[in-house]
Parts: C-alpha cells; sequence; structure tokens
C-alpha cells in the first residue's frame, strides 16, 4: 500500500509528500518480480489519480512563476538568470532547482525513499532535469530524549542570543541557500534564531519544514566552529515540535510515554551538515531523493 499528500497550488515547492508500506523494511535493492509488479502498480495508480485531479490549480506563489516567465530563456522551459547558475555543495544550481517551473505536467515529488524512487525510475515516470543527475539526501533520525551530552550541555558564546526570525529576515534566509524558499511559507513555519546581542543581526537560524524535518539550517561563516548549529537543533527541537511528537497513552494501566522523533534531510555532498548530524545522533535510514514526475 501506499499513501500521498498533493498540494498542486504550492508550486513551485514540494506538491507530493508519499509513504509506501516496502519503505518500512530493509532495503538491498533486490525486489522479486511479483513484488515488483504490485508496486508498480501502485505506482502508475497514484499518478493517474493525481492526473484526474485535473489542471494544476493556480500556485499560492504566483509572483515566483510570473517572475519566472519572465526571464524564460529560448531553452523549453528553462530559466537564466546571472545569479542562477553558482552551484551548491552538490553541484546544483538554482537554476537546476527551478528547472520545472514553468510546466505544469511536470510535479515535485519530496523526500522519496530510495526504493521507491527506483520504482518511479523502472516506469519512466522521472523527468531529469540535473546536469548530474538525481542527487540523493541523506536522511538523518534522532531521538530526542538520547541526545549526546555534548549537543546538549553548551550555552550560546558570549555577545550571543536566542530570538525568532521575522519578515525582514526571510530575504537573508533566501540569499544563504540554492533551494528556491518562498516568503510565504518560511513566514508561517517554526523557527529559531541566533542574534549579536545589541545589532539584532541574525548569524544563525533554522525551522522546521512543513514535514517535520529540520531544514534551512544555517550558520554565517565568520560563527562557524563554535556549536552553534547542534545548539540551535537541539533548542528548535525542545521548544518548537510539541505538535509532531507521539501522544502519550496508556499500556497495562499505566502511563507511556510517547517517542520523541525528529529527522533531517542532508544533500549529498554537504559534508559539514552531515557531520552536525552525526554529532546530534542522527542515525542514517534512507537516502531520499526530491524527484520530477512527468505526469
Amino acid at each position: 500500500w501506499l499513501m500521498a499528500f498533493v498540494d498542486r497550488s504550492c508550486r513551485p515547492e514540494t506538491e507530493v509528500w508519499m509513504f509506501a508500506s516496502w519503505e518500512g523494511s530493509e532495503f538491498d535493492g533486490q525486489v522479486d518480480h511479483q513484488r515488483q509488479l504490485r508496486q508498480d502498480a501502485l505506482i502508475l495508480s497514484l499518478v493517474r489519480a493525481i492526473r484526474t485531479l485535473g489542471p494544476a490549480p493556480e500556485s499560492i506563489h504566483r509572483d515566483v512563476l510570473n517572475q519566472a516567465a519572465a526571464k524564460v530563456s529560448p531553452d523549453e522551459h528553462s530559466l537564466s538568470s546571472d545569479n542562477d547558475d553558482s552551484p551548491d555543495l552538490s553541484g546544483v544550481s538554482r537554476k537546476d532547482y527551478t528547472a520545472h517551473l514553468l510546466n505544469s505536467n511536470l510535479i515535485l515529488f519530496g523526500a522519496i525513499h530510495s526504493s521507491t524512487t527506483q520504482v518511479l525510475a523502472r516506469n519512466n515516470l522521472i523527468k531529469h532535469v540535473f546536469d548530474s543527475g538525481l542527487v540523493a539526501n541523506w536522511t538523518f533520525v534522532f531521538d530526542i530524549d538520547n541526545l549526546p551530552e555534548s549537543a546538549t550541555s553548551r550555552g550560546l558564546p558570549v555577545g550571543l542570543e536566542w530570538g525568532e526570525l521575522e519578515r525582514q529576515h526571510l530575504a537573508l534566509v533566501r540569499s544563504r541557500t540554492q533551494i528556491p524558499r518562498q516568503d510565504r511559507t518560511l513566514a508561517v513555519l517554526p523557527n529559531v534564531a541566533i542574534f549579536e546581542t545589541g545589532t539584532r543581526k541574525p548569524v544563525a537560524w533554522v525551522f522546521v519544514g512543513l514535514d517535520g524535518s529540520l531544514t534551512t539550517l544555517h550558520v554565517e561563516e565568520e560563527w562557524r566552529g563554535k556549536g552553534l548549529a547542534n545548539m540551535i537543533a537541539v533548542k528548535i527541537w525542545r521548544e518548537k515540535m510539541e505538535t509532531f511528537w507521539e501522544n502519550e497513552g496508556e499500556s497495562g494501566g499505566q502511563q507511556k510515554k510517547g517517542r520523541r522523533l525528529a529527522h533531517d534531510y542532508v544533500i549529498s555532498g554537504n559534508e559539514a551538515s552531515k557531520r552536525v548530524s552525526e554529532k546530534l545522533g542522527g542515525r542514517h535510514y534512507a537516502d531520499t531523493f526530491w524527484v520530477r514526475v512527468d505526469l
């Protein structure tokens, strides 16, 4: 079986989040023929169901699409800009991330497990828009009640203080990533930030993503190496994520504490972020992918 959350109104952001039952078992890349047929049938059924929803509705980020259309290049559905070609640590540029933007037949599936990505690929559903091909994200899972002491025992350096980002800070956030984050979305996501005392200049920040993941974690270059990434991750987990934890329940007449798990995605090639996740006790769960599916 599989289940999916579909929201085509949020283009160019992730439009489909899904989970399939086969993702919960150990995956070694080998699948028997009958199992493949069942997987194929389910994935094709999902794509048909999305197609029957009709044309994509107008995006809540319509202004972004209009700006993209204004600078479209002669190449079909590709965008060009003076500063869109700089690659991130995985070799992917902002232009790559938005390559599907003007083609409504392409839909962005997010955080797709490697086993499900294989199903999409063997059914020729993936539209490759990156020159480097599919880019993996290392997915880490964290047990919030068993974080390493080294991640929880440090305080902020002198001259810094805790706070939250406000709308006037979002342009700075967007400028620090090649992934096309949108102000409308960032403004409603829980966040934690670290500011310089006095100037109130943000030097580090992190958000809780739409799927509950740790996202857009960033530390300004001059403040790196001081443990701020670890501190800010622990802070947001402890103070901004109660809605995502399992509810407490009763077992055998006794109150049972719900598990508190969190996760993040580290794009392949970002070794610094990978080290942060490992220092926080992150367990590598799987490789996941953002893929453009051709309807």
